[in-house]
C-alpha cells in the first residue's frame, strides 16, 4: 500500500468530479460548482448549510485555505441559484427561522441561444448526469456555466428534448423585472417603508452606508453610531443568515423597517437590497461604476465594483464568462459585438456608470 502525497489526492478529486485535472484546480470555481451540483443531487431539498458542509468536509487537509474554501463555496452556492441549476424557497408563514429557507435541485433543462449553443440547468437526482457519454463528453465548462455547442447539421435542441430535459425560453429565463428610474424605484420602496410597524432595537444591525465610496463595497458596512436617514441593512436573526432590510435610522437607533424579500418577490433578498442600493447611488449623483478593458482580440472585460443581483449576473454568464476579478469585486468577459448593447442595458436598468478610464493598478482581464 502507497501512501498518496497531497497533490495526488487533489489530483484524484478533480479527476473523480469528471473534470481534466491538468486544467482545473480542486479549489477553482468550476471544480466547486460540480462538487455542489453533485452533493445536490442527493442531499436536496435541504438547508443550504448542509449543502455547504458536505461539499466543505472532502477539502478539509486537501485546501490550502479552508476558511477562504469556505467561503468560496457559499459564494458559489448563491451563484448556482442565480443561474438556475438550485433554487430557493422561502416558506412566507415563518419567520426569523433558518428552517423556513429550503435549497432544491432544478431539474434538467436548457437554455438555447440563436447559434444553436445550449446553455445546461439543473441537476439530475438519480445519476450523475442526465445525458448519455457522448454529449456529456463534449460538456465545456466555463466557471459555473456548462456550455454544450452543435457540431456542423447537428440539432441538439431535439436531442436534449428526446432525451427528456426541460427547454427554458431564452426570454424567461434572462427576464429582467419591470424597467424604472432610480427615483420611482426608491420612492416605491419609501411608501413601503413609510407604512412599516415601528421595529424597536434591532440588534446586531449593519448599515450599508451610502456616503462611502462605491469603488469598495466591504468598506461600506459599517456599525450604526448616529446615523440618521435610510439604509439599506442586514439584522441579525435566532437562526440562519442575517436578514437583508431597509431601515429607518434616527440617531442611530432603527425607527422601523422593511425586510427583503418583499411579500411576492421571485428574487432574493441580497437582489432586492443591491438593487436598491444602485438606485440609492443613482439618486445621490454617485452611482455604482463599471470599467471596460479591451486586451484580448474580440472580447472585452467589464469590470465591477459592486454586486449585482441575480438577472443581471444571469444575463453576463449566458453572453460570455465569468473573468478574473483581480482588483475588482466582478468580471464579466463579453464579445466585442454585445459591448454596446450591455453598456446600455448597465446604465438604463442598473443605473450604472462607465468609469472615465480604467482604475490605475488594475491589471486586465486574463
Amino acid at each position: 500500500m502507497r501512501r498518496l502525497q497531497v497533490a495526488e489526492v487533489r489530483t484524484q478529486s478533480v479527476a473523480a468530479l469528471g473534470l481534466d485535472a491538468s486544467t482545473y484546480r480542486l479549489t477553482s470555481g468550476t471544480a466547486i460548482a460540480v462538487a455542489l451540483r453533485r452533493c445536490a443531487s442527493f442531499l436536496c431539498p435541504c438547508a443550504a448549510s448542509s449543502l455547504t458542509r458536505a461539499v466543505m468536509n472532502p477539502f478539509r487537509g486537501l485546501a490550502d485555505d479552508a476558511v477562504a474554501t469556505k467561503a468560496q463555496i457559499e459564494e458559489m452556492l448563491e451563484t448556482l441559484i442565480a443561474h438556475g441549476d438550485l433554487f430557493e424557497y422561502r416558506d412566507p408563514t415563518v419567520s426569523g427561522a433558518s428552517s423556513n429557507t429550503i435549497v432544491f435541485a432544478a431539474p434538467c433543462g436548457f437554455v438555447r441561444r440563436d447559434s444553436g449553443a445550449t446553455i445546461l440547468l439543473g441537476i439530475s437526482a438519480d445519476q450523475l448526469t442526465a445525458l448519455p457519454e457522448d454529449l456529456e463528453t463534449r460538456v465545456a465548462h466555463v466557471g459555473h456555466v456548462r456550455w454544450l455547442r452543435p457540431r456542423v447539421g447537428e440539432d441538439l435542441r431535439d436531442d436534449l428534448l428526446q432525451l427528456g430535459l426541460i427547454e427554458i425560453p431564452y426570454e424567461r429565463w434572462i427576464k429582467d423585472p419591470p424597467k424604472s428610474s432610480a427615483a420611482q424605484h426608491v420612492t416605491g420602496l419609501d411608501k413601503r417603508l413609510d407604512a412599516a410597524q415601528a421595529s424597536g432595537d434591532v440588534p446586531e444591525l449593519r448599515l450599508l452606508d451610502s456616503d462611502k465610496p462605491t469603488t469598495f463595497y466591504p468598506a461600506r458596512w459599517v456599525e450604526p453610531k448616529r446615523q440618521s436617514g435610510r439604509f439599506v441593512a442586514r439584522r441579525a436573526q435566532a437562526y440562519g443568515a442575517p436578514v437583508w432590510c431597509y431601515v429607518q435610522m434616527q440617531d442611530g437607533r432603527a425607527l422601523r423597517l422593511l425586510d427583503f424579500p418583499r411579500a411576492g418577490s421571485r428574487w432574493r433578498g441580497c437582489d432586492d437590497a443591491w438593487c436598491l442600493q444602485m438606485a440609492i447611488d443613482a439618486l445621490r449623483q454617485h452611482p455604482q461604476r463599471f470599467t471596460l478593458r479591451s486586451d484580448k482580440s474580440g472580447t472585452t472585460c467589464l469590470q465591477l465594483f459592486s454586486p449585482i443581483p441575480m438577472w443581471a449576473q444571469r444575463r453576463w454568464d449566458a453572453l460570455g464568462r465569468r473573468a478574473e476579478s483581480t482588483g475588482c469585486l466582478l468580471a464579466f468577459e463579453l464579445p466585442d459585438s454585445e459591448v454596446a448593447e450591455e453598456v446600455s442595458y448597465a446604465r438604463e436598468h442598473l443605473w450604472l456608470e462607465e468609469s472615465p478610464k480604467p482604475r490605475e493598478g488594475v491589471p486586465a482581464c486574463p
